[in-house]
């Protein structure tokens, strides 16, 4: 890779987090158009960066690309939600059952800490934050299934839904509720009670479906 391939990639990935920020803190909403040129000079930097920017947010499910219209902020269809969350309820479900048997006291720790840090955003209204730790939370139980295919499904389906976990994380009440939910997932785990846990984590899913939904 040249000098210039990493001075771009490096820019890239500033323009990447300052678009996604936009799009969390709802600056840019949901069907909202990105142009290129627009973006470019709004943050005074050539178009390349921003190009490669914006093929970074459609992996991250947060941008796609529309025919003759350019790239715009996802809007997915609520029928497409739907399909999604019905897919990520089965397939977390199972992470779950297959993670417990693989859990150590550290581990339960380093859940306990991002539980600790969920806390920490939501006290300090900070959704970005709130954002990350759900993020790690459930990515951590993800990788202790120690099933590189599941984690794939999986890691596809929470970008595709990215956009609907940011509207949802600007609602403080729901942000509780689902950092009360994350404790009772984690609790039955560490009690070995896997159904219980797997039942929890499915109610939680459905419960953020319903709120994003509604919203």
């Amino acid at each position: 890779m040249s000098e210039n391939q990493v001075e771009y990639s490096t820019l890239a990935d500033q323009v990447r987090e300052n678009i996604k920020k936009r799009i969390i803190n709802q600056e840019l909403k949901p069907g909202s158009r990105l142009i290129v040129s627009h973006l470019a000079a709004g943050m005074g930097t050539s178009l390349t960066p921003i190009r490669e920017a914006l093929r970074l947010l459609v992996k991250d499910g947060l941008v796609e690309i529309i025919p003759h219209k350019g790239a715009q902020v996802v809007m997915p269809s609520q029928e497409q939600f739907k399909d999604l969350f019905e897919v990520r309820t089965v397939l977390e479900s199972l992470a779950i059952k297959l993670a417990i048997p693989n859990l150590s006291p550290a581990d339960y720790e380093k859940l306990e800490q991002t539980l600790q840090a969920g806390d920490e955003s939501i006290e300090s209204e900070d959704p970005k934050a709130w954002l990350d730790a759900d993020e790690k939370l459930h990515s951590y139980i993800i990788q202790k299934s120690e099933n590189n295919v599941l984690a794939e499904l999986l890691d596809n389906i929470r970008n595709r839904i990215n956009i609907f976990r940011i509207l949802t994380a600007q609602l403080p009440s729901r942000a509780k509720r689902a950092q009360n939910e994350h404790r009772s997932v984690v609790t039955a785990m560490k009690k070995q009670k896997n159904e219980e846990a797997e039942a929890l984590v499915a109610k939680h899913i459905k419960n953020t479906y319903e709120v994003g939904i509604n919203a």
